[in-house]
């Protein structure tokens, strides 16, 4: 995907969002990439990385439209990542990545 000038996005919520961010941080600087190659989404928004954003994690739409604004394409890679593996924010942000042709990966500890 990268070859392709594609990104790899991670999409979470509270902690689970967290990591994504925190691993797309660290990217740039452990790999040599480009900042927009790695991005991650967090529902609440940049707040919710210092203050939990009760409520933000129940909205599936609100995870599609925070790709839409990234303006993801069918050649970018989704992570998903969701301990629980319903979160709707998450699942959302799923469902639309494959409705636009993108790769889509769920990561879950789950063991169901």
């Amino acid at each position: 995907a990268f070859q392709k000038g594609a990104r790899l996005i991670y999409i979470g919520a509270g902690t689970s969002g967290r990591l994504g961010v925190l691993d797309a941080s660290e990217c740039p600087p452990t790999f040599g990439v480009p900042e927009d190659m790695v991005i991650g989404l967090i529902a609440g928004g940049a707040e919710a990385l210092v203050r939990a954003a009760e409520g933000a994690e129940d909205d599936p739409k609100q995870g599609a439209e925070d790709l839409r604004d990234i303006v993801l394409t069918a050649d970018d890679v989704v992570v998903g990542i969701a301990v629980s593996g319903r979160t709707p924010y998450v699942i959302g942000g799923l469902n639309y990545a494959k409705d636009v042709g993108a790769t889509t990966v769920a990561l879950s500890c789950n063991p169901r």
